[in-house]
């Protein structure tokens, strides 16, 4: 994506590569569909504008990824009513759906469960969590997530296992896991 003569073939190629990954990413942060698009389209915007600062062009996806993740998880955090905008898509979607009570219940179950694994990953480290989503959401490796984030590959592993382990006790307080 470096500056030059084929800048617009080269952004489109890359665009076309690694679309439905980052919109994966976005969406499994945001879990709706139309503001997950939005993110991949600011993901790119920035991707677009920061274009300069990648130095290695083979650490392209990760290097999305991460920006993926990060206006994601911000997109969240400004959005406090984005939560109930969710639920009630869900509810409408649900509502549209011809299906059994036993479906229902079990999307409700499931929605549920969504909810408050979200919520138990707020309460990690900005640093955990962060790792945590490049890994699950983005499908970086450790070497990936210790090169975009600049430290060590033995950080990354600690953080992952800290982080799985919060999540593990937290989840089994709640009775969910």
């Amino acid at each position: 994506m470096k500056k030059g003569h084929n800048e617009a073939e080269g952004f489109t190629r890359v665009y076309h590569s690694f679309y439905k990954r980052i919109y994966y990413i976005a969406l499994s942060i945001i879990k709706c569909p139309y503001l997950a698009e939005d993110i991949t389209q600011e993901t790119y915007i920035k991707a677009y504008t920061k274009r300069d600062t990648i130095k290695d062009d083979r650490k392209m996806g990760a290097w999305l990824a991460c920006i993926a993740t990060r206006t994601a998880i911000d997109f969240s955090r400004k959005q406090k009513r984005g939560s109930h905008l969710i639920q009630q898509e869900m509810m409408d979607w649900l509502e549209s759906q011809p299906c059994s009570q036993n479906e229902v219940e079990d999307a409700m179950d499931l929605w549920t469960l969504k909810e408050d694994i979200i919520h138990v990953l707020f309460k990690l480290s900005h640093k955990q969590r962060e790792i945590l989503l490049l890994k699950v959401n983005g499908g970086l490796k450790e070497r990936e997530i210790a090169m975009v984030l600049n430290i060590k590959q033995a950080t990354v592993k600690i953080n992952l296992y800290r982080a799985r382990k919060q999540l593990r006790n937290e989840l089994q307080n709640k009775e969910i896991a």
